[in-house]
This record gives C-alpha cells, sequence and structure tokens, in this order.
C-alpha cells in the first residue's frame, strides 16, 4: 500500500514537471496561443531579468519551499485544542513567508515588469483609472461619492463603468492621510526601490506631469495593500480548509496558495486583493455551519459567524460586483452541510443575509450614494463590456477553464484532478462548490477571456483540493518541497514570457 501511494505521488510529481516544462517550451516558441485569434491574446514579452535578480528570487523560492515543507511536518501531530496556538503560530509564519515570496517573484521579473509596475500601473487610466478619477475629486471626495449614482450612469463599460466606488474612495483616503502626513509620506517614497521611482519619472516624462511625494506614497501604499491582502489570503483559506481537512492537508492547501502565477503577474492590480475577501466569506460561513451542526456548540457564535460572512460580502460588494458569484459559494457550503438540519442552514443564510444588508446600508449611510442604483449601472455597463468586439461564446467556453488552470498554477491542478480521479469523496465540499460557480460563469458567458484575471477570487476553495490530495496520498515535506519548486519556476517563466498588468 506504501509501495502504491508513493508511486501515485511520483508520477504526479513527474507529469507536473512535464506539463510545466512543456507549457513554458510551448510558450516561448510562440506555438502556444495565448488566447483566441482575433479577439483577445495576452501580449508577449522577449525581455530576461538580470542574473542577479534571477538568482535572488530563486532563492527566496527555494527559502519558502524549505519552510513549507517543514512546516508540513509540524503540523502533522494531533489537532487536539492545546495545539491550536502552535498551529495558529505556524500559520502566522506562512502569512510573512508569503508575503516575502511574492515580493521576491517581484524582483525576479525582467526590469520593468517586476517592482517598477508597484507605481506605474497606477496611473495608466486604461488599466485602471481609479487613482486618476480620485486624484480629480480630491477637493470634494464625500460630495463626489454622494453623486457617484449620476456620474457612473454617464461611464462607458470599461474599468471604471462597472466598479462600484471602493477603490475610488480608497485612493482619496490615502491620498488624504498623505497630504496630511507629508512627513510619513517622504519617508515612504525614501524607502521604495530604486526601480518604482525610475517608474514613476518615466510616468512623468510620457506625460508631462509631476507626481507629487503625497501622490507618490499613495500609489506604494496601494501597491503594499494589494501585496498583503493577497500573500495574507493564506491565513482564511487555511480556515477554509480546516473546516474538514486535517491540518496537514490544510496546511497544503494554504502553501500553495502565494505561488499561483496570476495572483502574481497581476499585481498590484486589486483583482490580486479581492480572494482575501473571498476565502474570508467562505470560511466564516463554513465555519458557522460547523459550529451550529455541533452538539454543545455555541448558537451565536455560530449566528456572529455568520453576520461576519455577509458583512465582509457586502464589504466587498463596495469594490466589485465579482462578488456575486461567491455568495452563490457561500450560500451553497452552508446549503450542502449534511450534520446540519434544514431549518438550521435555512437561519444560518438568513444571518447571512442580515450581516450583508447591515453592510450595505452601513456604506449607503456613510457615502450617501445608493448602492442598488450604482449596481444597476455597473451590470448594465458590464452587460455592453463587448460589444463592438468579437467574443466567440464556445470558443471561450472551452478556453476559460484552461486559463483558470494556468492561472492557478499546473502543479496545484495535477493534485487535484489526482485527487478528483482517485478518491472523488475526499474532495472537499468547498470545493465542490467553488467548481459549481465556476461551471455557471463560465456557461453564463459573461467573462470571455481574462478569466486569470477576473476569476482569481473564485480560486481559494479550489486550492483545498491540492492539499487534500497530497495529505490522502500520504506526500511528505519532499512532495511539498518539489511543488512549491514547480509552481515557482512557472510563475517565473511567465513573467519572462507575458505582459499581463500593463495595457495592450
Amino acid at each position: 500500500m506504501v509501495m502504491a501511494m508513493e508511486r501515485k505521488i511520483d508520477l504526479l510529481l513527474s507529469a507536473a514537471a512535464l506539463l510545466v516544462l512543456g507549457f513554458l517550451a510551448a510558450v516561448y516558441s510562440n506555438d502556444l496561443p495565448l488566447g483566441v485569434a482575433g479577439e483577445w491574446k495576452w501580449p508577449r514579452i522577449r525581455a530576461w531579468p538580470s542574473p542577479a535578480s534571477l538568482m535572488l528570487a530563486s532563492a527566496g523560492l527555494l527559502a519558502y519551499g524549505g519552510f513549507a515543507a517543514v512546516g508540513y511536518r509540524a503540523l502533522g501531530g494531533t489537532s487536539h485544542p492545546v495545539e491550536r496556538l502552535r498551529e495558529s503560530g505556524w500559520v502566522a509564519g506562512l502569512v510573512a513567508c508569503a508575503v516575502a515570496v511574492q515580493v521576491g517573484f517581484a524582483i525576479g521579473a525582467p526590469e520593468g515588469y517586476g517592482l517598477t509596475r508597484w507605481g506605474v500601473v497606477h496611473c495608466f487610466r486604461e488599466a485602471t483609472g481609479y487613482y486618476d478619477v480620485a486624484r480629480e475629486h480630491a477637493d470634494d471626495p464625500w460630495g463626489f461619492l454622494a453623486d457617484y449614482p449620476t456620474w457612473i450612469e454617464a461611464q462607458g463599460p470599461g474599468h471604471l463603468g462597472t466598479h462600484p466606488p471602493g477603490l475610488i474612495a480608497l485612493y482619496s483616503a490615502l491620498l488624504s492621510l498623505m497630504e496630511r502626513h507629508d512627513s510619513v509620506a517622504d519617508r515612504l517614497v525614501a524607502a521604495a526601490p530604486a526601480s518604482i521611482e525610475r517608474g514613476l519619472l518615466d510616468v512623468e516624462f510620457r506625460q508631462e506631469t509631476t507626481i507629487p511625494t503625497p501622490d507618490r506614497a499613495t500609489l506604494l501604499l496601494a501597491s503594499l495593500l494589494t501585496l498583503f491582502a493577497c500573500a495574507g489570503t493564506v491565513a482564511p483559506l487555511y480556515l477554509l480548509a480546516r473546516d474538514s481537512l486535517s491540518p496537514r492537508a490544510a496546511w497544503a492547501s494554504a502553501a500553495f496558495w502565494p505561488l499561483a502565477p496570476a495572483l502574481n503577474l497581476f499585481q498590484p492590480l486589486s483583482d490580486a486583493a479581492y480572494p482575501l475577501l473571498s476565502a474570508t466569506a467562505l470560511a466564516t460561513a463554513a465555519w458557522a455551519a460547523r459550529w451550529r451542526a455541533t452538539p454543545g456548540a455555541s448558537a451565536w457564535a455560530a449566528a456572529a459567524a455568520a453576520i461576519a460572512s455577509g458583512l465582509v460580502m457586502a464589504f466587498g460588494m463596495m469594490f466589485t460586483l465579482a462578488l456575486l458569484p461567491i455568495g452563490v459559494m457561500v450560500a451553497l457550503v452552508v446549503l450542502t452541510t449534511r450534520s446540519l438540519a434544514w431549518p438550521r442552514r435555512v437561519a444560518l443564510i438568513a444571518w447571512i443575509g442580515a450581516g450583508f444588508v447591515v453592510g450595505v446600508a452601513a456604506a449607503w449611510m456613510a457615502t450617501g450614494a445608493d448602492p442598488l442604483v450604482v449596481w444597476w449601472w455597473n451590470l448594465r455597463n458590464n452587460a455592453s463590456f463587448y460589444e463592438g468586439g468579437r467574443r466567440s461564446y464556445l470558443t471561450w467556453l472551452l478556453v476559460n477553464p484552461i486559463e483558470l488552470a494556468i492561472a492557478a498554477g499546473l502543479p496545484a491542478v495535477v493534485w487535484g484532478l489526482g485527487l478528483a480521479i482517485g478518491d472523488r469523496r475526499a474532495v472537499p465540499r468547498a470545493a465542490w462548490c467553488g467548481l459549481a460557480v465556476v461551471l455557471i460563469a463560465d456557461l453564463s458567458g459573461r467573462n470571455l477571456g481574462e478569466v486569470a484575471r477576473l476569476w482569481m477570487l473564485f480560486l481559494p476553495p479550489l486550492f483545498t483540493v491540492a492539499g487534500a490530495c497530497v495529505a490522502r496520498f500520504g506526500g511528505g515535506g519532499q512532495a511539498i518541497f518539489v511543488t512549491v519548486l514547480l509552481m515557482g519556476i512557472q510563475t517565473l517563466g511567465l513573467q519572462c514570457l507575458t505582459q499581463v498588468v500593463y495595457p495592450p
């Protein structure tokens, strides 16, 4: 039996290695299209990082792999409550290491495509535009937010027209903070890497403008917030996995997360921060259902967790309507809890809904903007996103899942498929719920391409399958280390071959 499991692990790792190397070779050779010809394709680059930068990124990857392997072995003991403090310590360490390894990936990118973009991307209106709008209305941000329903009506189907005002409000708040604390802004700008400053100087030259120090600090803070949110997703992801998996399986699920190519290639775009919200909403809902189904557990604790899930989704809906499908995932996670009686499932859904309503009402009172009107125009603008451009439904129906698998990381997908084929009953219910929503989103045809960016917040529950497979097949620290290495190779390779953050 042990030998059979070892052969399965070797087979899965070999398949992952062949997929990663073959995929990168195909991308490099131009034999593999990066999209659909004549409709949408990610641009290519042929720049390479300096040997020193690549060595530094590789050293960080190896160190992270070692930490992930050691943590996996350390969490092989009991999950008795007396061990929870030690478990929490390891997860806290994982959060810190996740931040470090993602910074390392950025350092390892070619010049202009790594840390440089942490400053300049915010300045491209065609890529984001939220900073520009916040700067234009810096004199009266509250008045602008109150009038947002009228303003959004006049916007088209671009980035600005399809989003609620959360990101603009965030940039406005950061600008105000840095303008009031200019000494802090000076220190932040002085501490920024030289590549960020070079990028901002280039923006000033090309746009014939001057970016003040508070604005420079604001752009840096916005990128740091995205980094911390993206890397910090390992904590709620671990909690989501621990709802049904062992500490080791949950650790593997969370440890693979910071290595996903999409998360690293798309930073500092806000899309990389949204998985923190989706993972938190799912984790709190899953634990609410678990506590409500446990005899002797506090019903009020379960209700509080359910309300927290609703509040998180309400907060997220102030930034992106992509949280709508996450609401479906949350509902499915609760409704598929077999150990919970149906009346209690419905009651938890009601508590989640109450938290959502309270959160939305609080945002409405704070800004004066009717979120229902804003969302209506967001959806209307989004519905016309593909007008004027040819996008084929059936082609993207097949391409979208492939792109999402590449975005998540081929080694993690191989582990997931290994469990789904070998023992479907061991797949966590959160993963099944996530897969169901991904299928619905694909069939809806609302995203014909670009899913690597737009569907990042769907990924956290899917990573629980990879962790479950490693633990189920008896994979040890060596399997974790090799998987980390392979995912890092895919991410570093794609950084040198594809341009996904800057506008085409």
